[in-house]
């Protein structure tokens, strides 16, 4: 089973990243970087450069455990309930017993779904350079972009 979970940007269209050097948070446009088919980024607070799927964040990492976990389960009942009525359904009803299926209350329970999103706060960049936009902790200097080199 593949289960493609797209992560959501922020109301500013902003989407988390966490370096896997420092740890440091910063946001990205997502839309942006998307559009412009960047291989990598750079950390803007120690300018370690990785490939974008490795600066994904723990909550992020989190939210995507929990959907996956979900649509396990949700797919599970499914099958569940799919295989009572296969095997129910060829028997008929007599006169004596009554045989009536119900798989309404099938429920493997539901994983509350963690926020994607930075809890903390940020100060919003735009590169002078590229123009690129970006997000990093509120009140840090000497930052560099994520795109440009």
């Amino acid at each position: 089973m593949v289960v493609n979970i797209d992560l959501p940007t922020d109301e500013a269209g902003m989407l988390p990243r966490q370096c896997p050097s420092c740890d440091c948070q910063f946001m990205i446009h997502g839309e942006t970087y998307e559009q412009e088919h960047y291989l990598n980024l750079q950390c803007p607070y120690c300018d370690w450069i990785a490939e974008f799927d490795e600066f994904l964040t723990e909550e992020q990492a989190e939210y995507g455990n929990a959907v996956a976990e979900n649509e396990a389960r949700q797919m599970l009942e499914d099958q569940f309930a799919d295989m009572f009525e296969d095997a129910f359904s060829g028997t008929g009803s007599s006169d004596f017993i009554e045989v009536e299926t119900n798989t309404d209350d099938i429920d493997f329970g539901y994983r509350n779904t963690p926020s994607p999103h930075l809890d903390i706060e940020t100060d919003q960049v735009t590169c002078s350079d590229c123009g690129f936009s970006y997000a990093v902790e509120e009140g840090l200097e000497n930052i560099s972009c994520p795109v440009c080199r």
